[in-house]
């Protein structure tokens, strides 16, 4: 279940834009088949100005500048979640609030407060104050920069740890134009606890063109998937994947992700 919330809120939290077609609302209706545990999810982000793509039709720039509004809803066979929220950005500040409630067995609800300073366009530093419902209230800081390489290609880095340094992670990741209407990206991210063991994820994406592309990922857990997506035209998107692990060859999972950008 927690598992649940973290793929919604990864999902609604979608990067901003930079060339050829444009966007302002970006829509997810989603299956997956876990071990016989069916999730369907739905989602949606809508966007106060258009966002623009690298290329590839679901790719933008590292930190999102524009205001937004978003709302998802997530259900399994032990519950469910939902989450709404927005940003909003004037000149060099932003400011963020949303809501969350898992509901597995007992209401899990969460408050989200974030504020954000653009040091410039490239350097985002954000506090972000979580109030739970039901567990310790958490305050996160973490700092964004997004490395232009050329006209197009970028490494982008964050960094983010709680107030009581419990908790430290740091994400990357690499666009590329290989030219020809070819693109690739590789990202990861590293989260290290006090509590628990440290973990990291790895997943690149191949485009044949900015509708066709492949993917692959694979985590410390030994959990790996793979998958093809294409856009049947600039608006519609399928998105298909199988997934294991390396350790239990009877963990199955399939996904399937229709994609709706106008």
């Amino acid at each position: 279940m927690k598992k649940l919330a973290i793929i919604i809120s990864g999902i609604l939290l979608s990067s901003a834009a930079h060339a050829a077609d444009s966007y302002q609302s970006i829509s997810n209706l989603g299956y997956a088949d876990t071990d016989n545990n069916d999730t369907i999810s739905v989602d949606s982000t809508y966007y106060f100005s258009p966002k623009s793509t690298l290329g590839p039709y679901d790719q933008f720039e590292y930190i999102n500048k524009q205001s937004n509004v978003f709302g998802g809803y997530a259900d399994d066979d032990f519950g469910d979640v939902t989450a709404i929220g927005g940003e909003y950005f004037v000149e060099d500040f932003m400011v963020g609030a949303s809501y969350q409630n898992a509901d597995y067995n007992s209401n899990d609800e969460s408050y989200t407060l974030s504020a954000g300073y653009f040091f410039n366009p490239d350097l985002l530093a954000k506090v972000r104050f979580v109030d739970q419902k039901d567990g310790d209230n958490v305050t996160f800081f973490s700092l964004a920069y997004n490395h232009m390489l050329n006209d197009t290609d970028y490494v982008g880095i964050t960094v983010e740890s709680d107030d009581d340094f419990d908790s430290r992670s740091v994400a990357a990741k690499y666009f590329v134009d290989l030219q020809q209407g070819n693109y690739l990206t590789v990202e990861g991210t590293f989260v290290s606890l006090d509590e628990a063991d440290d973990q990291w994820n790895v997943e690149t994406n191949y485009y044949f063109s900015k509708a066709t592309s492949v993917f692959a990922s694979y985590d410390k857990e030994d959990n790996y998937s793979f998958g093809a997506q294409h856009f049947i035209n600039k608006n519609i998107g399928l998105k298909v994947g199988y997934g294991n692990n390396a350790d239990d060859s009877d963990y199955d999972a399939y996904f399937a992700n229709m994609r709706f950008q106008f």
